[in-house]
């Protein structure tokens, strides 16, 4: 649970709001593109040497001494370390201030970005200044391959760009931290006019979506990464489960907020996970009494729980889709301002970019347990979501840890009444993939063409052999969205009516998915492989952002890194 969390009935309704769409797709604060230049700044201190570019002015160069960058309203900027062709950084919509948050999918990439770039001068002065032989490597320099190696969500793939810039080691996070929070700290970081569909009694209708990324147990060290998709199971078991990202609609109503009826948040993990699935599949109804799980009326014991074992530092996370509740449930307004950012802004009307985008920190008291949390929200004008990036612990009365966790969740506008009340990533038209591998040199580059009814992927591929060397192979065929639905494209499998879409929950989760050679049915996968995806929406149509697909090995380590990025 994060820190907007409120009890509903029996079961605990996550609220992390976004924003996009309005009842009608539009949003009514969505900044309309103008031709006349505006201005930005990237913050983590003031950032000089950045390259950026916007689409569709076509406005390029790099930052200057204040950080600040030139582009129209209406434009989506890319953002790189090292020019055009150096460490791609990520995309956002236009804004007024743009830090390491606005930029990357997670708190984690965030802080990589900002160890890297305060590594690379001394940003106690006040500003970062990037020397010009990383701001403007060489052409095939091994500053410029370094760079391109880099993605931001494994920092050990910076490994060689620590050694071409001679330092033993990056800022620590917690310096890091330090640094940015002092750096964002008094600054607005957006503009103040009033969301109107955001304040209470406005009509509208929110879509709340929650991914937690991982758990931490007692006082145990091992942090496990949650896998919220299974593809490994069999059909009937992964079409009777709700894996693990809760989703609600939300009503704002004249007198309350009302929970739509018709969501579950009853989510289990680990070892209660693999209970479940095991129970679904032997045809049993599974529960919970006193804190244990049990399976009643099971018409077999063909499978056990640890039929679905998982890989090390990892545990699957399932939602019980019988646990739904059945009618709507309305809450005070006054007691959801309590937990603060966008509640608290709801209940007062005022809610605006600026006071929806903040860094900070928050404890309470929750069912005799003490909750601290770690906190990055931002709201995009351009997109219209609300995003709430939380890292929270929770202590026992003596101040133990109990567990740890870090989420991310997006709140948006939606039509009730328009695709079951949801907004979708549309991957129609032909995506750019480029893949890494840490170690390896080369880089794979392919065009994945999303037609109607099936996708073509032309380009050199990356590969290993045995012995660690890495190879490019020509590559060009033509798969179905089924065939990617049972890969690591998992989202192609379940949206209704929506073939070639995504939402934005979904590009945000991790999935188990089944590399055999040959799938034989009612036989357990033998080769499982696990992919973690992350995603930041840019421009109105959200189909502007980058999409990273992180690929693990046995062992819990990350192997390739690929990046996803929408032709225009």
């Amino acid at each position: 649970m994060n820190k907007f969390a409120v009890l509903g009935g029996s079961a605990l309704v996550t609220l992390a709001l976004s924003a996009c769409g309005g009842s009608s797709s539009d949003n009514g604060n969505e900044l309309p593109p103008t031709t006349d230049p505006v201005n930005g700044t990237f913050i983590d201190a003031a950032v000089e040497g950045l390259f950026y570019k916007a689409s569709p002015s076509g406005l390029s160069g790099y930052t200057n001494a204040e950080g600040t960058f030139e582009v129209e309203t209406g434009d989506v900027v890319s953002f790189y370390l090292g020019g055009e062709n150096g460490m791609f950084i990520g995309n956002s919509s236009y804004r007024s201030v743009v830090s390491p948050f606005e930029v990357t999918a997670d708190t984690g990439s965030a802080m990589n970005l900002a160890r890297i770039l305060q590594s690379l001068d001394d940003a106690s002065t006040g500003s970062i200044v990037i020397p010009d032989d990383i701001a403007k490597p060489a052409a095939d320099s091994d500053t410029l391959i370094a760079l391109k190696q880099v993605k931001l969500n494994n920092l050990n793939s910076a490994d060689a760009l620590l050694e071409e810039v001679e330092a033993s080691e990056w800022v620590s996070e917690e310096e890091a931290a330090e640094h940015l929070n002092e750096s964002l700290d008094g600054i607005e970081r957006g503009d103040s006019d009033v969301i109107d569909a955001f304040s209470k009694g406005s009509g509208e209708y929110l879509r709340l979506s929650e991914v937690v990324m991982n758990g931490q147990y007692g006082n145990n060290s091992t942090l496990y990464q949650n896998v919220h998709m299974d593809r490994t199971i069999p059909d009937e078991a992964f079409k009777n489960a709700s894996f693990g990202i809760s989703s609600e609609v939300l009503h704002l109503a004249s007198n309350a907020l009302v929970i739509k009826a018709g969501t579950s948040d009853q989510r289990y993990s680990s070892q209660w996970a693999k209970e479940f699935i095991a129970c679904e599949l032997n045809g049993g109804e599974f529960t919970v009494n006193n804190n244990t799980p049990e399976c009643f009326n099971a018409d077999s014991n063909t499978y056990s729980a640890e039929d679905f074992a998982i890989e090390p530092g990892f545990q699957l996370v399932v939602k019980d889709p019988s646990q739904i509740n059945t009618e709507d449930e309305a809450i005070d307004y006054a007691e959801v301002a309590s937990f603060g950012g966008l509640f608290a802004c709801m209940n007062e009307q005022n809610c605006s970019q600026a006071n929806l985008t903040a860094l900070g920190e928050s404890e309470f008291e929750d069912d005799g347990e003490l909750k601290q949390q770690t906190y990055s929200t931002s709201y995009d004008n351009a997109t219209g979501i609300y995003t709430d990036q939380t890292i929270e612990v929770t202590l026992d009365g003596a101040g133990n840890q109990l567990r740890k966790s870090a989420s991310t969740s997006y709140s948006y506008l939606v039509n009730p009444n328009v695709d079951n009340g949801e907004r979708y990533i549309d991957f129609s038209g032909t995506w750019l993939a480029e893949t890494n591998i840490a170690g390896c040199s080369l880089t794979g580059q392919l065009s994945y063409q999303f037609g109607a009814s099936d996708i073509r992927v032309v380009g050199k591929e990356l590969h290993t052999q045995q012995g660690g060397d890495c190879i490019l192979e020509d590559m060009d065929e033509t798969v179905s969205y089924a065939d990617l639905a049972n890969m690591a494209f998992w989202w192609f499998g379940v949206n209704a009516g929506q073939t070639s879409k995504a939402t934005l929950a979904q590009l945000n989760s991790s999935v188990r998915w089944c590399d055999d050679d040959e799938v034989i049915e009612g036989q357990l996968c033998q080769s499982p492989k696990i992919e973690q995806w992350s995603y930041v929406a840019a421009g109105k149509n959200w189909d502007q952002g980058v999409l990273t697909s992180t690929a693990f090995v046995q062992g819990g380590q990350p192997s390739f890194i690929t990046t996803y990025t929408k032709s225009l």
